[in-house]
């Protein structure tokens, strides 16, 4: 049986990945938690002991910033229930370790180095069997437009990424205020 691909969206705190890790438990296998993020400051350091303070012990846990392509043979050999938690940090890591991002091309590039391990990582995904995938993300497309251009890359990068998963995805679930519906199901599809 093919693998099945799960996008858990939502704005930050909203609860997204609470649900996705109940989503997680509701399925029976050996789970891995894959968390991208990285302690950089206290807030952070915050944020990612209260995420491990939720998982219990039914867990292997990986740490990847960078290369969820690179692990995914070791992460899918462990495991069948698969949550990466989140895609939004996988790509803040991705700009910070890429440097200074003075243009246009700049940001181009980076988006495209971005978008290909993606790519890569869903081609990894679809040729394995038998694994629920759920990917977490930060759904930060539906406000204001943000003043700067560093910002403004980020969330045309970051939101190119979710569309890229959500497209290959099976399910997308969208988390408000902690209420989540299922929205793939739901898609509106015109031809021409």
């Amino acid at each position: 049986m093919k693998s099945k691909i799960i996008l858990c969206t939502g704005g930050a705190r909203s609860g997204k990945s609470e649900f996705a890790e109940r989503l997680s438990l509701s399925y029976t296998g050996k789970k891995a938690y894959v968390a991208t993020g990285q302690a950089f400051d206290n807030e952070m350091r915050d944020r990612i002991a209260k995420h491990k303070a939720r998982r219990g012990i039914e867990w292997n846990n990986f740490e990847i910033p960078y290369d969820l392509h690179g692990y995914w043979q070791q992460i899918s050999n462990d495991s069948d229930i698969i949550l990466i938690d989140c895609l939004t940090m996988f790509t803040t890591n991705h700009m910070l370790n890429f440097g200074s991002i003075e243009n246009q091309d700049d940001a181009n590039h980076l988006e495209s180095q971005i978008m290909e391990h993606i790519h890569n990582l869903l081609q990894d995904i679809k040729q394995s069997h038998n694994k629920v995938i759920i990917f977490v993300t930060n759904e930060i497309g539906l406000g204001i437009v943000p003043d700067n251009k560093l910002a403004r890359y980020f969330r045309d990068i970051a939101g190119r990424v979710n569309r890229e998963v959500a497209t290959a995805a099976d399910q997308v679930y969208l988390t408000i205020s902690g209420v989540t519906i299922e929205l793939k199901s739901q898609e509106a599809h015109i031809d021409g």
